[in-house]
C-alpha cells in the first residue's frame, strides 16, 4: 500500500523539478496516510471499506465546510483521496447477488455514472445562490460543499444497506475471506471465477 505515497511523492518531485512552490501541500501526505491506514481497517472487504470511507468523506468535508486557510484545502483534496477507492465497492455491492441479471445490472450501473453530471451543477447552482446573498468571496462555493457531505453520507447508507440486503441473500463479504468469494455458480451450476 505504498502506491499512494509513492504517487504522492512523484507529484510533489516533479512539480518542485519543474519550479513549483510546493510547500504548501507537503502536510497533505497526512492525509495521504489516513486513506492508508483506512484502507488497512477495511480489511479488504467491500461494505466495510465503502462505510469508512464514505465516513472519511463525510467528516474531511464537515472539516473542509466549517474551516478555513489550509485546513480547509486539504480538507476539501481529501475528497478526491476517498473517493478513489470508493467505485470498486460500490460496483462490487451492487451487482453482488443479481445472478444472470449481472450484465444488466452492471450495465445500468455504469449508466448511473450520470451522477456526476448531475451533482456538479446542482453543486454549482447552490454556490451562486449562497454567493448572492453574501458579501464574503468565496462564501458560495465554500458552503456549497455541503451537497458533497450529502452525497457521502447517501453512500455510507447504501453501504449499511447492501451489506443487510446481500446478508439475506446468503452473500457476506465480513464474514469470508475474499479469495472464499472468488468462485461462484452460473445459473447452469458450474463453478466459475467470480470476477468481484
Amino acid at each position: 500500500m505504498l502506491v499512494p505515497l509513492v504517487a504522492f511523492g512523484i507529484v510533489i518531485g516533479l512539480n518542485t523539478i519543474a519550479q513549483n512552490d510546493m510547500r504548501p501541500l507537503y502536510y497533505y501526505v497526512v492525509c495521504v496516510l489516513i486513506q492508508i491506514a483506512a484502507f488497512y481497517l477495511s480489511k479488504d472487504k467491500p461494505a466495510r471499506t465503502l462505510l469508512i470511507f464514505s465516513i472519511l468523506g463525510v467528516i474531511a468535508m464537515v472539516i473542509g465546510v466549517m474551516s478555513t486557510g489550509i485546513v480547509a484545502i486539504y480538507a476539501f483534496l481529501s475528497g478526491g483521496l476517498v473517493c478513489s477507492i470508493m467505485w470498486p465497492c460500490i460496483f462490487s455491492l451492487s451487482v453482488a447477488g443479481l445472478g444472470k441479471y449481472t450484465t444488466q445490472g452492471s450495465a445500468f450501473l455504469i449508466m448511473m455514472i450520470l451522477g456526476g453530471g448531475i451533482i456538479p451543477p446542482l453543486q454549482g447552482k447552490l454556490a451562486d445562490y449562497l454567493q448572492s446573498g453574501s458579501p464574503v468571496a468565496g462564501h458560495g462555493i465554500h458552503q456549497s460543499y455541503w451537497v458533497a457531505v450529502a452525497c457521502f453520507a447517501y453512500v455510507a447508507i447504501f453501504a449499511f444497506i447492501a451489506k443487510g440486503i446481500l446478508r439475506k441473500q446468503g452473500i457476506d463479504y465480513d464474514d469470508k475471506p475474499m479469495d472464499d468469494l472468488t468462485e461462484s455458480t452460473s445459473p447452469e451450476g458450474a463453478k466459475v471465477p467470480n470476477t468481484l
